[in-house]
């Protein structure tokens, strides 16, 4: 995977770096990968530039940053994380377009979830039950009515092999 580059002050380009960090968030600590660029401290009375590197964060990491809270939080409260769903979709085959049809969301949920992160903890929690319990999930499969009949039987064959 390429490292993303972000321009330091003097418009040189350093690499963007992440680590795994733990804060306590509403009382629940929460493990999560946070991102920044490290460039020199300023003097903010001088202007002067120091030797003396500091954690920056650009915009863009400010709001991965706080997605990447806002996950933690929210699979610690009970949803299922957009790495699991992704593992469970591509171990049974199934596009996101298709599993968003099946939980009754729109067609892009689903990818929106994996990409964005999760965006209620109710649907995480809906997700998070199905991707549990592999009857509930094969019900939502049968009660849809978007999918042809030979797409449902496929589904809910690998469901149950799943199960096993």
């Amino acid at each position: 995977m390429e490292t993303k580059k972000v321009l330091t002050r003097q418009n040189k380009p350093t690499d963007e770096i992440s680590e795994t960090v733990e804060k306590l968030y509403k009382g629940i600590r929460l493990t999560f990968t946070e991102v920044f660029y490290y460039d020199f401290e300023v003097d903010e009375n001088t202007g002067m530039v120091s030797d003396k590197l500091n954690k920056y964060y650009t915009k863009n990491q400010m709001e991965r940053n706080m997605k990447a809270l806002k996950n933690a939080y929210l699979v610690s409260k009970g949803a299922a994380s957009p790495n699991e769903i992704r593992d469970f979709r591509k171990k049974l085959h199934i596009s996101a377009s298709t599993f968003s049809i099946i939980l009754g969301f729109s067609k892009n949920t689903i990818a929106n979830i994996e990409n964005e992160g999760i965006m209620s903890l109710s649907s995480g929690r809906l997700i998070k039950t199905c991707l549990d319990n592999k009857i509930i999930l094969n019900k939502y499969v049968q009660m849809c009515d978007l999918l042809d009949n030979d797409k449902k039987d496929s589904i809910s064959k690998q469901l149950l092999k799943e199960q096993d």
